[in-house]
């Protein structure tokens, strides 16, 4: 018994003898590549530096988009749904450069649905966000010619 153990010790040995050069020398060769890969994995993604249109430019947009959205209706469907988007994303922004943590709109925007812009239900949280924006210092109406 104890001669077939060192035989098979020596078969160990042998295997690992001839063997280890060849993986040594693959191992060497996939060593840079894997550590590549497990750096763009473990390290933290860069911070993408959000580029915001100025307050005043926002505010601008926001009283603009407004007066369109109160005036005389929109002569398509495509075009009445454009203009809520858009006014939906500036109203966003402006809540974003005023600081309103959470505004409802933001819900409903994620959410989606069927109907998009012209939801009811997104329709309500818009009228919400507008009194938060307003309630935060911002009149969406023009202000009256002195």
């Amino acid at each position: 018994m104890t001669g077939d153990r060192s035989v098979l010790t020596g078969v160990v040995l042998f295997a690992l003898i001839a063997f280890s050069p060849a993986v040594l020398l693959w191992l060497v060769l996939r060593l840079p590549r894997a550590v590549q890969v497990l750096w763009e994995r473990w390290r933290p993604a860069p911070q993408a530096r959000a580029t915001r249109a100025p307050l005043e430019s926002l505010v601008r947009n926001l009283r603009r988009l407004h007066a369109e959205r109160r005036g005389p209706p929109a002569t398509t469907r495509v075009r009445r749904t454009a203009l809520l988007a858009a006014y939906d994303d500036v109203l966003l922004d402006v809540c974003d450069a005023v600081g309103i943590p959470d505004p409802p709109l933001r819900a409903a925007v994620v959410a989606g649905g069927t109907a998009g812009a012209l939801d009811p239900d997104r329709d309500l949280a818009r009228l919400r966000t507008e009194a938060a924006v307003e309630e935060a210092g911002i009149a969406l109406d023009r202000p009256a010619a002195a």
